[in-house]
């Protein structure tokens, strides 16, 4: 899938960005391959981009407590992202994340991402939201493991 099609069709709080604002990611975006099982990002790293799951899947996993495994807490294929939550919060990864299968990710710079948030108000809204349902899915998941 092109990244304009995976950013218009399938992230639900990208819908109503400007074609400028598309091209805008669209063209700082970068084709990032993995192969099963690798490690795309580790909880506690810096992020400093947006991902976004073009072909394969990828685990999510939360470790709760040192010394402990961590559990998945969500599965993403095409068309989900990941990094977000870093991005508009500032912080560190929440959480590894793995190629579960031969998986290919578009990365969107975070200034490119940040740019359309800080002109996009409504955007933020979305995306803060969509932050806040993560979140409390991932609670819920790891009180229930």
């Amino acid at each position: 899938m092109e990244i304009k099609e995976l950013l218009k069709d399938h992230v639900p709080f990208l819908s109503g960005l400007t074609e400028e604002e598309m091209d805008t990611l669209a063209s700082s975006a970068k084709k990032v391959s993995f192969k099963a099982g690798q490690t795309i990002l580790m909880q506690g790293e810096t992020v400093d981009d947006l991902h976004l799951v073009s072909e394969g899947k990828v685990a999510v996993l939360v470790r709760q407590q040192p010394h402990h495994p961590p559990v998945q807490v969500a599965e993403l294929g095409p068309g989900k992202v990941f990094g977000e939550t870093s991005i508009v919060e500032e912080g560190v990864a929440g959480a590894t994340i793995k190629a579960l299968e031969p998986t290919v990710l578009f990365t969107i710079s975070e200034q490119a991402f940040r740019e359309i948030l800080d002109r996009n108000p409504e955007l933020k809204e979305r995306v803060v939201a969509h932050i806040q349902f993560r979140k409390s899915q991932t609670q819920h998941k790891t009180e229930h493991n």
